[in-house]
Formats: C-alpha cells, structure tokens, sequence
C-alpha cells in the first residue's frame, strides 16, 4: 500500500503533504481572483454569458415585459377603430377568397370608439382604464402577418421570420443587455396552461448561444419542469435511470 505522501508525489509532484496543501491553497486563489476578474470583465471572455453588458447609450428601461396574448381579443375591439367596417356592416365581401369556409358579412365592433387622452388615440368601451394612460403607451398598427397559419405567424411575431430557428426578441434583448443577476434566468416565459402553437421556438435562442433562450415557468405548484421526481419514481429507480445515463454519456465518450 502507498503512503500518502506516496500519492501526493503521483498526483501533484510533492514532496510531503504539508507541500500539497500549500500547493492546493495556491491554485484556489487562483480560482477566486479569475471570478473576481471574470465580474470586472476584466478577463477576455466572461465566465457569465449573460453578464450585464455596456451599451451604445445610456439604458433607460430596466426590464422588458413582452404580452403576447395569443387568442386574445382582436385589436379591431380594442385600439383599432375601423369606420369602414361601420359603413359596410352587413354586407359581403366580394373577390375574397376565405382560408376557412364562408366568412359571412362585414361586421363591425359591438363596442363604441371614442378619442382619449392629449394623444387623441381611440380606445374601446371595453378598455376602460386602459384609456385613462394612453398617453403612456405607443401603439403600433402595421404589423401584419405573411402567413394565415397561426404557428408561422407567431413565429413572425416573436422573432421576425415565419420560418423557425431565429432568435426571439427575449433573447435578443437579453443577449444585447445582458442581466445584472447571475443567479436567475435573464428571461423568462409565462405561456397560457393549454400551451403555445409553435411551441419553445417562440421563445428560442435560435443560432444565439443556449443561455439566452427563454427559461419556461409553468402555473401551479410546479413552475420548473424536471425538479421534482416523476410521480410513481423512487429514490432507487431515479438513482439507476442516472446511472443508466452515465453509462450511455461513457460509452458516446469512449467512441
């Protein structure tokens, strides 16, 4: 049997134990001053990719809340007074070739328009309070779709392009700001309970690296999936799946 002062010598070159110690002590200062010039951005890569970054200009805002609502009400009963549909109501419309079935007639909102705030915006009767602070908020009506299916449009919506695999817009804000919080997630979705056509792609990193793609937060008493062990798992049977997966990762390495 070697001595320990045997395997100190294999192992990292020393000559006693006390030497080895001493040796270990130097290398984690060594450890501590890289994180430490690591958050100074100090070192020439960041330790943390999502380490806050300095911009152009000076930031105003401090943190970007994106409301998609999808199956929400449509903007024509809300923000977006259409006097047309109002002169045409009930009639039909002809040389339009629908995407499904029979549309019917021209209908108008069931809901008055009137103009609120300095700004003047039109605001339905169904938004009430929204129409107290529009002089707050900056609507934007040219936006369209390319696409009458809903999942490319969405893609559309949130990353620019009907087709998938490019950045969502909370991966390119965090990827351009970067988060001053290196324990949390820098973005984060709230999708609705019966899940989002398209799927994780509407908040994807896309050819962004991995740690700027949106961290999923569920409701309920469950917001991160894979934390706690599948209903029916044991201990034993949770132990023996990692295992099994060791094994498979050993295996691909060794090949």
């Amino acid at each position: 049997m070697q001595s320990t002062n045997q395997h100190c010598r294999r192992f990292s070159g020393c000559a006693s134990r006390r030497e080895f110690l001493k040796t270990a002590g130097n290398g984690l200062g060594g450890l501590a001053l890289a994180s430490l010039l690591a958050n100074n951005q100090l070192l020439a890569a960041p330790k943390n990719p999502m380490q806050a970054r300095l911009s152009h200009f000076a930031p105003r805002a401090k943190s970007v809340i994106w409301l998609f609502q999808e199956g929400g009400p449509s903007g024509i009963d809300l923000f977006d007074y259409k006097p047309a549909l109002e002169r045409h109501h009930g009639q039909l419309l002809p040389g339009v070739d629908p995407f499904f079935g029979n549309p019917g007639p021209i209908m108008r909102s069931p809901y008055a328009f009137k103009r609120c705030g300095e700004s003047g915006a039109w605001v339905s009767e169904a938004m009430p309070w929204t129409a107290q602070c529009v002089d707050d908020i900056a609507f934007v009506k040219a936006c369209y779709a390319e696409s009458n299916s809903h999942a490319p449009a969405m893609y559309q919506m949130n990353t620019g392009y009907t087709r998938p695999g490019f950045p969502s817009t909370g991966a390119w804000t965090t990827y351009g700001l970067g988060s001053e919080n290196e324990d949390l997630p820098g973005f984060v979705v709230m999708p609705k309970a019966e899940g989002v056509k398209g799927g994780a792609l509407n908040w994807g990193a896309g050819f962004l690296p991995g740690a700027f793609q949106g961290t999923l937060f569920n409701g309920g008493d469950n917001p991160l999936l894979n934390l706690k062990r599948a209903k029916g798992s044991t201990t034993e049977s949770q132990r023996a799946q990692l295992d099994l997966l060791r094994e498979y990762n050993e295996t691909h390495l060794r090949q």
